[in-house]
Parts: structure tokens; C-alpha cells; sequence
């Protein structure tokens, strides 16, 4: 059966339309949660310790790791949890898990999830996203060189201008 030029012309319209939107929406729902991981919110870390968390003050490396519920990335961010845990030369970090709740009630405005926090002797030495990029690569990870101090920092560094998945936390607005 051969359709009228007419009609070949309107089904290939309705069709490149239908492929337009559904691809403008899979885009649209499959980037939303990606951009600058702290934008223009400012960071409140006066007094951020590790027991002002509630967690014991130890030598050596500790990682709280930060997840909201709902939050579409974390599943970005277990890959970064299981990375840490399972590889066998990283096996004396203490891992800590909390929600942006639990800091903001000790003190520490978290503008967005997933995020961890790194405290080399029980000093705040990063506080960001696991990585950066539209995927947040574990082979793109800002916490690997900290921890095995191939990158020293002078200070805390407070990463909030890399581009990440992440959920802007509520009570940061």
C-alpha cells in the first residue's frame, strides 16, 4: 500500500517530531541534576570536626560520606564508595556515612549531595563532589590523589566549582 504524498509528508513530520521531543526530554531528564556542585551558595564550615559530628577523632584518613535520600546521583556515588572500600591499599580509611541533616545540625551548610568530606588526623582537608564530569568517573576522582597524597593541599579545599551530578540541598537556599 502506497500512501498519498500528503500523508507520506505528514507522517514523516509527526514521526521526526516525536523523535525530537523524546529526545529533548530523555536529554533534559538525564541532565538535570548535572552543574556546578555549589553554584553562588556559600559554604559554613566554622568549627566542622569531627566530633562536632559526633565521630571519634582518629590519626589518619577518615571519609564521611554525605547522601540525601532521593537523591538521583547517589547511585553515581556508591561506585566511589566501592571503589574506596574494596581496593586493598586504601583499607586503613575509616568510612563514615550522614545525610546533609546530620551536618547542617553540627554546623556545616552542605550546598548539594552526594558529596564526602576527607579529614586527614581529624583536619577537614576536602569537602566536595567524588568527581567531576557528566558521569563522575571513579577514574575522574578528586578523593584518590588526596588520599594517597599525590595532591597536598595548603588548606581545606572546599570544592564547590566543579560540574557534577548532584541534588542542591534544600536547606542551602
Amino acid at each position: 500500500m502506497r500512501l498519498p504524498p500528503g500523508r507520506l509528508l505528514i507522517a514523516l513530520l509527526l514521526f521526526g517530531g516525536w523523535i525530537s521531543l523524546g529526545s529533548a526530554a530523555l536529554f533534559y531528564l538525564g541532565q538535570r541534576h548535572y552543574g556546578e556542585f555549589a553554584g553562588a551558595e556559600r559554604w559554613q564550615v566554622d568549627g566542622l570536626s569531627l566530633t562536632a559530628l559526633g565521630l571519634p577523632l582518629q590519626e589518619g584518613i577518615t571519609l564521611l560520606h554525605v547522601m540525601d535520600d532521593g537523591c538521583p546521583c547517589n547511585y553515581r556515588a556508591r561506585g566511589h564508595q566501592r571503589a574506596l572500600v574494596q581496593d586493598a591499599s586504601l583499607s586503613q580509611l575509616q568510612h563514615h556515612y550522614s545525610s546533609a541533616a546530620v551536618l547542617a545540625q553540627a554546623g556545616f551548610a552542605l550546598p548539594a549531595t552526594p558529596a564526602v568530606l576527607v579529614f586527614i588526623n581529624g583536619q577537614l582537608q576536602y569537602a566536595g563532589p567524588y568527581a567531576s564530569g557528566v558521569l563522575c568517573s571513579v577514574n575522574d576522582s578528586f578523593v584518590i590523589p588526596l588520599i594517597t597524597q599525590q595532591v597536598k593541599l595548603p588548606g581545606a579545599w572546599l570544592n564547590g566549582e566543579a560540574k557534577a551530578c548532584r541534588c542542591i540541598v534544600k536547606s542551602s537556599r
